[in-house]
């Protein structure tokens, strides 16, 4: 391709962007309202700048941290090359592709595709890295370490030197079968209840306790040391959960997030399992011309922050409306509860995520619009919505992806279409 016909593609790319962006507007409104701007002239919602949760270390352990050398060893990454297989194991047993253990196990196999652990390596991760592919980029090998952990999946050494076990198709298969369960070619899971089968294929596996404690999800959902800002790592959520009464009573990851085994991983993305992690109240009261109102979340089924992580926003929302059910321009008002982080990640805008039994309110007063008969509570759910201003900070820039630009593009347009309404109700104004 000339340089001509690649910077008409980058300024085609660029225009489909901003033609995205003001559709997002369009159909869910500005990032947040009331505005207030930051010194680095981002918009913020006015109540929630002020916020600021403490450190876990203010909180009170329920749960000691549970050591395992096993797993610190299970988890070192990149996860050795498995090698060739025992020479009498057909293909089938000893491969390393997902569908193939799907032969076996196809409920694991059915639910691991549609759930977001096989997304790892989505267009979102794998747009932002194939461009420093070859560079002995430290950030490739961070991202790699929990979105794509086996040594097959990494394109290339530490040393920047091409990998000789790497599998191209493995790398966009994210965190795979045997990201959790093979070391070595021999299989891993948790203790099942009869006796092993005999003659099981690949040897059967070793049965591990681990498996079923909440600390297996520890080595990627919490960052290193020193990973973090205001005495918080960027991620924690074993950590959280120590400090709550899940913890206390052995209500572990496993539970909610692969009950019965099912390996659905469903979190932040999926309306069900945020349904059952807070509980909304809305009121509003008119007095003359003016109205006021509040929209509260309480955290009353997650057991770790609501959200955990920074990439989430839960976005209140409150707005009049009119005799058909319209929203009524200019009544609109919104907060947030997250995690706000500068683009850089060495600001932290504001934090009120909620940990169980805790609450955020957003306060609303407005003059009543004269056609106004109703106000509209809303908690709407922006799963993606830290990704998404970086990918409009990267897509900005397209000569700095000039191979994963189309990767970068298509997942800012899915961090867009992953939002949904959560919850909502109509209160009728006498």
């Amino acid at each position: 391709m000339s340089s001509g016909e690649n910077n008409t593609l980058l300024s085609k790319v660029a225009l489909v962007m901003v033609v995205a962006i003001v559709v997002s507007a369009m159909r869910w409104g500005p990032d947040v309202l009331p505005r207030t701007k930051s010194t680095q002239g981002e918009v913020l919602p006015v109540e929630a700048t002020e916020q600021h949760v403490p450190p876990l270390s203010k909180y009170m352990e329920q749960a000691p941290f549970e050591e395992s050398e096993w797993l610190d060893k299970h988890f070192k990454t990149p996860v050795p090359a498995q090698g060739d297989a025992p020479e009498d194991w057909p293909e089938i047993t000893g491969s390393l592709q997902p569908e193939q253990c799907g032969a076996c196990h196809p409920m694991q196999y059915a639910d691991w595709k549609e759930s977001w652990h096989a997304m790892g390596m989505g267009p979102g991760v794998l747009g932002q890295l194939v461009d420093f592919d070859g560079k002995n980029d430290k950030k490739v090998r961070q991202c790699n370490r929990c979105h794509a952990p086996l040594a097959e999946q990494y394109p290339y050494l530490e040393d920047g030197v091409e990998n000789p076990d790497y599998d191209e198709e493995m790398r966009s298969k994210g965190l795979t079968c045997a990201g959790c369960h093979v070391r070595d070619h021999e299989r891993f899971g948790p203790p099942k209840e009869g006796s092993p089968l005999s003659g099981a294929p690949h040897g059967g596996f070793t049965a591990r306790d681990e498996y079923k404690s909440s600390r297996f999800c520890y080595g990627c959902h919490d960052f290193r040391a020193g990973e973090g800002l205001m005495g918080k790592r960027f991620q924690e959520t074993y950590e959280e959960w120590r400090r709550t009464d899940y913890a206390a009573r052995g209500v572990t990851c496993q539970t909610c997030h692969m009950p019965k085994g099912r390996h659905l991983f469903k979190g932040v993305h999926d309306l069900d399992m945020v349904r059952s992690g807070f509980t909304a109240t809305a009121n509003a009261n008119t007095n003359g011309s003016a109205l006021t109102g509040q929209l509260r979340v309480e955290n009353t089924g997650t057991g770790h922050r609501f959200p955990t992580y920074t990439t989430p926003q839960v976005t209140l929302v409150m707005e009049q409306l009119d005799a058909s059910g319209t929203a009524i321009d200019g009544t609109r008002q919104t907060d947030a509860i997250g995690r706000y982080l500068a683009p850089n990640l060495k600001t932290e805008r504001f934090d009120n995520r909620l940990m169980p039994k805790e609450s955020y309110a957003l306060k609303y007063s407005s003059k009543r619009n004269k056609k106004a008969v109703a106000i509209a509570a809303r908690v709407e759910i922006w799963p993606d919505e830290a990704y998404r201003r970086l990918y409009e900070i990267k897509l900005r820039k397209p000569e700095n992806h000039p191979i994963g630009l189309a990767e970068v593009q298509k997942a800012h347009e899915l961090s867009i279409a992953s939002r949904f309404v959560a919850w909502e109700q109509r209160i009728d104004l006498n």
